[in-house]
Formats: structure tokens, C-alpha cells, sequence
């Protein structure tokens, strides 16, 4: 029986890389804070969250869109350049890049509006990396 090492891949492009979490890379995604994390920010409230509440809220969840980022640009590379799903995993790294880039208007609504946004972009990256 041949070793591990000189078994040849089925097909060299789909061999998906060692995932970050496995080399230490990153540590492993706590999803089930994330979603806390986003419903806390998502929750429907009789009156706008306090500005405390939403810079507490905002930097957590930019904390969560930064480390799922990195496992999500782990997981693309394993994909099929042109597959749906490529087009799906970059479209959405893209965008959670955009977030984190963007830098949130003055005053308290637009802060919360930004908070928001990031909730909306965890929640997903959160989904697609649970699959």
C-alpha cells in the first residue's frame, strides 16, 4: 500500500488547501458569539440604540467580518476559478471587505446604520462558512 505522501491527487485544481484552522493559522471561528454578535446589532428596538452600545457592538462585529475573512479567502482557494461558487465566495469577500473599509458617516444614526451593514455581512459570512 502506497504512503499518504505518494497517493497523487484525483485532480490537482480541486485539491482544496489545508484549511487555516488545521495549521494554526487562525484560531477556529466561535460561530455561535458571532450570531449573538449580529442579533444583538439586528434587533428591532423601540428607540435607537445608545452610542456605547453601537461602538461596543460595531468593533465586535468587525472583529468577527476580519477573522471569518480569513478563512473565507482560505475556502475560495480551494474552489474552481469561474464555478457559481467562486463567483458566490468572492463576491461576498469583496463585499466584506467594502464594509470594513468603509469608515461609518457622523452622528449616531448613520454609526447605527453602519453597525447594520456589518451585522447583515456577518450573518452571511457566518452562514456560508457553516455549510
Amino acid at each position: 500500500m502506497p504512503s499518504f505522501d505518494e497517493i497523487p491527487p484525483q485532480n490537482p485544481r480541486r485539491t482544496p488547501p489545508i484549511a487555516p484552522l488545521m495549521t494554526g493559522d487562525i484560531e477556529p471561528l466561535d460561530l455561535v458569539s458571532i450570531r449573538a454578535t449580529v442579533r444583538r446589532a439586528l434587533q428591532v428596538r423601540a428607540r435607537p440604540p445608545r452610542v456605547g452600545e453601537v461602538r461596543e457592538t460595531t468593533g465586535a462585529l468587525r472583529g468577527h467580518v476580519q477573522r471569518m475573512l480569513r478563512v473565507a479567502r482560505g475556502r475560495v482557494e480551494g474552489v474552481e476559478r469561474g464555478t457559481m461558487a467562486w463567483i458566490q465566495w468572492t463576491a461576498l469577500i469583496h463585499r466584506a471587505q467594502d464594509d470594513l473599509d468603509r469608515v461609518a458617516g457622523n452622528g449616531s444614526f448613520a454609526a447605527a446604520v453602519y453597525m447594520d451593514d456589518l451585522g447583515r455581512t456577518c450573518r452571511r459570512l457566518a452562514d456560508c462558512l457553516d455549510e
